[in-house]
């Protein structure tokens, strides 16, 4: 005597939905919705990167250090705009890099061999979850020291 397959059994069989094909497709589901939130995070982070070292090569032939923080800041405040929770529960847009001269850290090393500039800060950006309507705060720390020697052909 042959014992027929029971219904559920039939319904796996033929490509029915099962517990792992649930947890595969949350799991895709959450890595998407993760990357969506947090990718642009770190993309500002490296576009931060970018901007000091462009202003550590300005830092070659220009002596006017104070005039390079300003405009540094000025060009961070520009990559992107970020919401942020205010203290009476509204929200409000900022820029995603917001840095002050006085909190950037910039030395001209001329003594040494060959010259360098060092530009370090720190900055806290506001990270905001869509769907679940929250928000979170990352803070970043950019560090960098560059060649300032002009180049000789």
């Amino acid at each position: 005597m042959i014992l027929s397959a029971s219904p559920l059994q039939r319904s796996s069989e033929r490509g029915g939905i099962t517990w792992v094909t649930v947890v595969l497709l949350l799991a895709l589901v959450t890595g998407g919705y993760l990357a969506v939130v947090w990718v642009p995070v770190y993309i500002v982070r490296y576009e931060a990167g970018m901007v000091v070292a462009e202003f550590a090569n300005k830092a070659v032939h220009d002596r006017n250090d104070e005039s390079l923080v300003q405009k540094l800041c000025d060009r961070l405040a520009t990559l992107d705009q970020v919401k942020s929770p205010e203290t009476d529960g509204s929200v409000s847009v900022v820029p995603a890099v917001d840095v002050r001269p006085g909190d950037v850290t910039w030395e001209r090393d001329t003594a040494a061999s060959p010259p360098t500039v060092h530009v370090a800060f720190e900055y806290t950006t506001s990270v905001y979850y869509p769907i679940l309507d929250r928000f979170t705060e990352k803070t970043f720390a950019v560090d960098r020291t560059q060649d300032i020697q002009v180049v000789k052909w």
